[in-house]
């Protein structure tokens, strides 16, 4: 399976993720932040202790339907991306409160998004994979 990536131009964040919610909204969603190592002001010595106090990755969410993605486009947070998954009575909100890009990956035969990486500026990015469900009636191999 061949994959497609693109970038969103800017101009058109507020629009994709509007389309992306409405599209694919209840559909089931893994999170993930990955954090880049920032750098030190003082000289230390580095370890493994202190570079994963640094860098990661972290689960956000796992196998949670979409509830939203977007824009914000009022108020103090304007400007941020955020995302809420799960159920009414018990979501997950994150916001990328810096975004300085955002690119989709796509299946090149379906067409069929499978992952939206958000880079924030200065401290890493955010994963959503959208998980398919496997067609129950397709062929399965038998060994």
């Amino acid at each position: 399976m061949a994959h497609t990536s693109k970038e969103i131009p800017r101009d058109q964040w507020a629009s994709y993720l509007a389309d992306i919610s409405r599209r694919v909204r209840n559909e089931r969603v893994r999170v993930e932040s990955i954090v880049r190592a920032q750098p030190s002001t003082r000289t230390q010595r580095v370890t493994l202790e202190s570079l994963s106090e640094q860098t990661g990755d972290q689960d956000i969410a796992r196998s949670l339907p979409l509830v939203e993605i977007s824009l914000e486009l009022k108020g103090s947070d304007t400007g941020a991306v955020q995302i809420i998954v799960g159920h009414d009575d018990d979501a997950i909100t994150h916001r990328v409160l810096e975004p300085e890009r955002i690119s989709a990956e796509v299946d090149s035969d379906s067409g069929a998004l499978e992952c939206l990486e958000i880079i924030e500026r200065g401290s890493g990015k955010l994963l959503v994979f959208f998980e398919r469900e496997l067609d129950v009636d397709s062929p399965t191999l038998h060994g």
